[in-house]
């Protein structure tokens, strides 16, 4: 099954509006989750026949995982074991159809990843998180005898993929007093899958390997410095033509014929089914190694990919590579640059630099053809930016300002007591204007 091709099909026959850009980067986060999975989970926290878990001291064991497997990693860029997994956040007002695309895939009985024995090790974990969670719900607290309370969704959802309708109840319960590790614990699990906190009564500490899908509205859309380096971001606008498109969709949708609706249930099942197989597949028999051909190296050396943003792309086209018609394992992964790979990358470039870069906008035009104090551009991008952090206020300037062609930071010479403080210049770099001494070249004195 051409994979790619047959989901638009899909989408197309089930009347889904504006989602061609969007859809194929979920086939590529599930390639990149089975890639994953294939070169980390020969060590698993919760195999039951690991002799670390101990049944009679309460210790968690998912007893049938169809993605738990002996082969040593295989791919160890700089000695390391690197996480390829890519969690997606999609950006867009009420009604854009944000939670659509989630759905398709992860709502209960109808997902195209839906599995009623995912529990038995059939298929993959799935689980729609609830609109309110805590940070000890998420990754778990400690008893007074130290054992992990509950059923954190982080631990329960290893090797599965967790959606969020709305993203903002994880950024809003990080701001409450019982849940202020909540940013910081989602970063690592996030990350590397480790969950690790030290407690008055014991430890929690696990590693993970869940993959998240959440949506966000543009006026909750925050993403501190970290969290954008481990989401692909999907932009979705809406428009007053795609207002009445989606109007047209739903009239279709509810006369869908009885033989339509049949043949639709008829690929769901194909469609689940051949996801199931090719991880399957994979985990039977994974790839050896990776080659990346040089044509993608060229595509992310250019230059309005970030560097931290390089990895993101190299692991959607990993699992662009994983989703293809044919597998055959035993050998290096191939990853091509082919024109509708290409395609792909553009495409998801181009939603992110939309996104990303707004705020990036807001401060060069405000701050155009100024200079200004360090510490005053510290503290506005605080105010505007960061909500209030001001820590993370200079690492957004670092990692967004600094090398720009338009933006420069010199100190100025001048006398007198005190500290010589930087100042940034925002327009065309120009030589730094030395302060004059009292009198120093004054025709009047």
């Amino acid at each position: 099954m051409k994979i790619f091709d047959t989901l638009h099909k899909f989408v197309q026959d089930n009347h889904y509006v504006d989602v061609e850009d969007k859809l194929d980067i979920f086939i590529c986060s599930i390639g990149a989750h089975i890639f994953n999975a294939l070169n980390k989970c020969s060590r698993c926290d919760f195999d039951p026949d690991s002799p670390l878990i101990n049944y009679e001291e309460g210790d968690y064991a998912i007893e049938a995982c169809p993605l738990r497997h002996p082969n040593m990693p295989f791919y160890t860029p700089m000695a390391q074991l690197p996480d390829t997994r890519i969690h997606i956040l999609i950006r867009g007002n009420k009604g854009s159809g944000k939670s659509v695309l989630i759905n398709l895939f992860l709502a209960e009985r109808t997902g195209l990843l839906y599995y009623q024995n995912a529990d038995f090790g059939e298929g993959f974990r799935t689980m729609l998180a609830p609109n309110s969670i805590t940070e000890a719900g998420m990754f778990g607290s400690v008893d007074e005898e130290g054992e992990i309370v509950g059923r954190p969704l982080a631990r329960e959802m290893c090797g599965g993929f967790l959606g969020f309708e709305e993203f903002s109840s994880m950024s809003d319960a990080a701001k409450k007093d019982h849940s202020l590790d909540m940013k910081n614990q989602l970063l690592t699990s996030l990350d590397n899958g480790r969950v690790q906190k030290a407690m008055r009564s014991g430890w929690v500490r696990y590693t993970t390997r869940y993959t998240v899908w959440a949506g966000t509205q543009p006026a909750r859309f925050e993403l501190d410095s970290g969290l954008d380096r481990r989401f692909f971001i999907i932009d979705i606008q809406m428009t007053p033509e795609k207002e009445r498109l989606f109007k047209q969709a739903q009239h279709r949708q509810a006369n869908t014929s009885p033989e339509m609706r049949l043949d639709i249930a008829n690929r769901t099942i194909a469609i689940r089914t051949w996801f199931r197989q090719r991880m399957e597949q994979a985990v039977a028999k994974p790839p050896t190694g990776i080659i990346f051909d040089d044509d993608l190296a060229e595509w992310i050396d250019r230059p309005d990919v970030r560097s931290f943003e390089a990895d993101l792309f190299r692991r959607l086209a990993i699992g662009y590579a994983m989703m293809q018609e044919n597998y055959e394992g035993g050998g290096p992964l191939i990853v091509k640059l082919d024109e509708k790979l290409r395609a792909i990358l553009n495409q998801s470039l181009d939603m992110r630099r939309r996104v990303m870069d707004a705020d990036l906008e807001l401060i060069r035009s405000t701050f155009w053809m100024k200079d200004l104090p360090k510490s005053q551009l510290v503290k506005e991008i605080s105010r505007m930016i960061t909500n209030g952090d001001y820590q993370m206020a200079k690492v957004w300037i670092e990692e967004n300002l600094e090398g720009r062609a338009w933006y420069s930071e010199y100190t100025p010479t001048k006398t007198g007591r005190g500290r010589k403080g930087v100042t940034c210049r925002f327009g065309n770099p120009a030589e730094p204007v030395k302060t004059q001494k009292w009198g120093e070249n004054n025709e009047q004195n």
